[in-house]
């Protein structure tokens, strides 16, 4: 979800809000974002490729079956119509036969010997045998052997996608996922993505492979707190912050600065990397009362949220929540965090609790309500949103939050309900709302999301292009434009502009690295996208969103490897 609307539903959802939804140039998906490419001197067919029919143990075709059946090859790869020793075919023929009555070692005995009287020069019959002996090694849990007889195999017949596709399953078995990657990837380019199960298969290892990933990347280092207008626009979304209260307004008066009244300065400041460190010397004092040590622990587990330590942050607000005598406001601005903390975390039923308790503290507490409504929104529950933002509203009407995102949840489901009179009411409240407060990025963001979702892209742009100008400092702002830009007029020079001038504005904006990242794979210039989608790591804002950026790493990093193994080129 990009800064500028990221408080309109769950500050820790990973979603982009959707203006990414109908982008024709995009296929984003964990694992799934590819470029279509083929050999550059013959689109037809690449050298080495497998011309005979090839026949399983079962005698069906095997054109693409499922490697379930692990079928081995009753043919030769024939590459240049190689006519091998009838010897050496009359071992791998009794060799099919013993793999088809399940006797695998005799198979691997049979497969032994044609290899040692086979030709080298016969390499289609060789990679052949290699393979079949894989697949009997594969089906005795030998997955060693069966890498190495795959890797044989491919050295004399690289576009082989039978042993690339046992290689990748066996490599997985041994944890080897990112040369598992590789290799399913290159299956899935060489088939021009025609085979679901295959393409099944790459987003499973690329999700191994993220989180192997994201265990050693969180081993030696800390998240980075997001970008200003995230942060600002955060704590813009609570209507009754505790610390918009009485006391620790007269903190920030204060002449001291350490501790509570330091944190509460940064936050007036906009100085937020020093927050944390002032919340931890206040909390080291031994004479401070409840409520200094509970807004400073109220305090560090938002900023600890925010950098995407969600343990630490969950701990802290757990205290404040379980100690006694903590004002009504604190615990229930604690229970809200922790919700969406565990919604975050995909613990829904448990972040239906906070916020059910919350609202058992005080059943007037519009911040419950508006939080909740977020939550249904993200879940895909339009009808319930509008309760809850209505409620909402009705608690505290001039809370110019609530009133716009229950416009825009009463358009999410007029649409949802094909109710057309309501959405085309609903969309011109939503434009009244930019008349009626033109300087409130919130009511340009989801009435240009409104407006892109219909089409009108012109009327979007112009209105990303007037916040902007009101907001320069705002780049997501710039990734929207360029989003739209892709999907109004598919123009791919002026995205990359906008993305550019994004990065060059706010060199932490995740976003536009992310969706930089990600046209670059979409045409093909995949050293390009590996470089981009590496700066965007360090500002992942939470152990998902890092999944998401390694998800499309890793993937472009697959591909341009295939690439340079397979000499493909960019299909034309």
């Amino acid at each position: 979800m990009s800064d500028s609307t990221q408080s309109s539903f769950s500050f820790l959802s990973n979603w982009k809000f959707s203006l990414a939804v109908g982008v024709p140039c995009f296929a984003v998906g964990l694992g799934v974002t590819y470029y279509f490419y083929s050999k550059s001197n013959n689109k037809s067919q690449l050298p080495h490729e497998p011309t005979a029919k090839q026949h399983d143990i079962d005698g069906n075709n095997a054109v693409r079956k499922p490697l379930e059946s692990n079928g081995i090859d009753c043919n030769t790869v024939k590459v240049h119509k190689p006519n091998p020793t009838e010897q050496v075919e009359e071992f791998k023929k009794q060799g099919n036969a013993e793999f088809s009555k399940q006797n695998y070692d005799a198979a691997i005995t049979f497969y032994t010997q044609a290899l040692s009287m086979c030709p080298q020069s016969e390499k289609g019959l060789l990679s052949t045998v290699y393979q079949n002996r894989a697949a009997a090694y594969s089906k005795l849990n030998n997955y060693e052997n069966c890498v190495a007889d795959c890797s044989k195999a491919l050295e004399l017949v690289p576009s082989y996608k039978k042993a690339l596709s046992r290689r990748a399953r066996a490599l997985t078995e041994l944890g080897n996922f990112k040369l598992a990657l590789e290799d399913i990837t290159a299956v899935v380019m060489l088939d021009e993505f025609k085979n679901q199960s295959d393409i099944e298969f790459a987003d499973s290892v690329i999700k191994n492979l993220g989180k192997k990933n994201l265990e050693e990347y969180t081993k030696h280092n800390v998240f980075n707190l997001p970008t200003k207008t995230f942060i600002e626009n955060y704590m813009k979304s609570f209507s009754e912050d505790p610390f918009n209260d009485e006391f620790p307004q007269t903190l920030i008066k204060s002449e001291v600065n350490t501790g509570l009244e330091l944190a509460l300065k940064c936050i007036k400041d906009k100085n937020y990397e020093e927050i944390e460190d002032a919340c931890k010397e206040e909390l080291k004092k031994t004479d401070n009362s409840l409520i200094r040590r509970t807004l400073a622990l109220n305090l560090l587990a938002t900023f600890s949220i925010l950098r995407g330590n969600y343990a630490i942050g969950v701990e802290h607000l757990t205290t404040v929540i379980e100690t006694p005598g903590v004002p009504n406001k604190l615990v229930i601005n604690s229970l809200i965090k922790r919700s969406s903390v565990y919604h975050q975390q995909e613990q829904v039923e448990k972040s239906f609790e906070d916020l059910k308790r919350a609202e058992s503290i005080d059943p007037n507490c519009s911040e419950v309500f508006h939080h909740r409504a977020q939550i249904y929104l993200l879940e895909m529950n339009s009808e319930k949103a509008v309760e809850e933002f209505k409620r909402a509203v009705e608690l505290n009407p001039t809370f110019i939050l609530s009133n716009v995102q229950c416009c825009y949840a009463q358009y999410i489901h007029a649409k949802q309900t094909s109710n057309e009179l309501d959405t085309e009411k609903f969309l011109n409240k939503l434009k009244g709302f930019v008349i009626k407060y033109p300087d409130y990025v919130e009511s340009y963001t989801l009435y240009a999301q409104a407006l892109t979702e219909k089409g009108a892209y012109e009327e979007a742009d112009l209105l990303f292009k007037k916040v902007y100008e009101i907001y320069p400092e705002n780049a997501t702002l710039l990734v929207h434009r360029a989003l739209v830009v892709l999907s109004w007029k598919s123009s791919i020079s002026e995205a990359f502009t906008f993305l550019h001038q994004a990065i060059k504005v706010d060199p932490k904006c995740d976003y536009a690295y992310e969706t930089l990242g990600t046209l670059y794979i979409q045409t093909g210039k995949l050293e390009e996208a590996v470089e981009c989608l590496e700066k965007a790591v360090p500002l992942s804002k939470s152990e998902k969103e890092l999944l998401h950026i390694f998800s499309l790493r890793d993937s472009a990093r697959a591909q341009l490897a295939v690439v340079k193994r397979l000499g493909l080129t960019p299909q034309l």
